[in-house]
């Protein structure tokens, strides 16, 4: 049997070898012509334009293959959109996407990355801070905020270098967890927590945001007023110290009249790039006065 200082001499050669071999291996990586040859700023181009510089859209969905086995029916799917990069974000929301479909399902070629430690090294990050990342959130229990906690859980080390975000949050009219999500209603807490999960984003520095809920009607709701709903909707922006360029967009419903012009001048002074809201029209979809005048005493009830 070995001793211990056998078992350590042994490790040592291991770790010896091994430190060898990796230094045999990046010699190769930088003798090759791509890592040899060009300048770090060609390679950068190349990796952009290979898997860099695209909209991704990224949604916690039901697997197509393997939704009937247990613990494998939903998980994160990513698609290359179909709409230009610098397309209109209100454009991008408003219409319906099928990149996640299996017909027209285009993924990012990241295979280059794989193919040895100096692509990978240099290829990660133009991934994470080149791409314009979409997540998409329509109709469900789940939040945004928990779609921000799952990706950072997914992706870490990663994390950290995302610098453009989109996120679409569309709240079903009729679903009857509307008012645990709607933030004006009972879903305030979440919405805030959105907003914190984002402001805790070290290089995030360009964000859009659509926030499309059921039309807002103001007799059904005479109890909130204009100056509480631009405090919940747009205050929480002010959490962001480093954006450059933030959008909001929000269904025309909900911007007052007259008072609209305080919700886009508030938006201009938030910060310091360029912030402004957008407004979408609605989907016409209102919901019935029974259950928001069951909504309104049940909330007088506990005052």
């Amino acid at each position: 049997m070995l001793d211990r200082a056998d078992v350590a001499n042994n490790a040592t050669s291991r770790i010896d070898e091994a430190a060898c071999s990796s230094t045999e291996q990046h010699r190769e990586q930088l003798a090759s012509p791509i890592f040899g040859k060009l300048p770090p700023e060609l390679r950068a181009l190349i990796f952009t334009e290979l898997f860099g510089r695209r909209r991704v859209h990224l949604e916690f969905m039901p697997h197509p293959t393997r939704a009937d086995k247990v613990g494998n029916r939903r998980r994160w799917r990513h698609g290359v959109c179909e709409d230009e990069l610098d397309s209109p974000f209100v454009r991008v929301t408003a219409r319906s996407h099928y990149c996640l479909t299996s017909a027209r399902r285009r993924v990012l070629d990241i295979s280059m990355i794989f193919t040895c430690w100096q692509a990978l090294t240099e290829g990660i990050p133009v991934l994470y801070q080149s791409n314009v990342f979409l997540i998409v959130n329509t109709g469900g229990r789940r939040r945004p905020v928990d779609d921000i906690r799952s990706l950072q859980a997914k992706i870490p080390k990663h994390w950290p270098l995302v610098r453009s975000l989109e996120i679409k949050w569309e709240v079903a009219a009729f679903d009857r967890n509307q008012a645990s999500m709607v933030p004006h209603l009972w879903g305030r807490e979440a919405y805030e927590s959105l907003w914190d999960a984002l402001a805790e984003m070290p290089t995030l520095a360009h964000l859009r945001i659509a926030v499309l809920m059921p039309r807002f009607c103001s007799r059904s709701e005479p109890n909130t007023s204009c100056d509480e709903l631009r405090d919940i909707y747009l205050t929480p922006i002010l959490r962001l110290k480093g954006l450059r360029s933030c959008e909001l967009i929000m269904p025309k419903s909900y911007r007052p009249v007259p008072g609209g012009e305080e919700w886009e001048s508030f938006m201009a002074r938030s910060g310091r790039g360029q912030y402004h809201i957008s407004w979408i029209e609605d989907s016409g979809l209102v919901p019935s006065e029974p259950a928001l005048a069951g909504i309104s005493r049940a909330l007088i009830a506990l005052t």
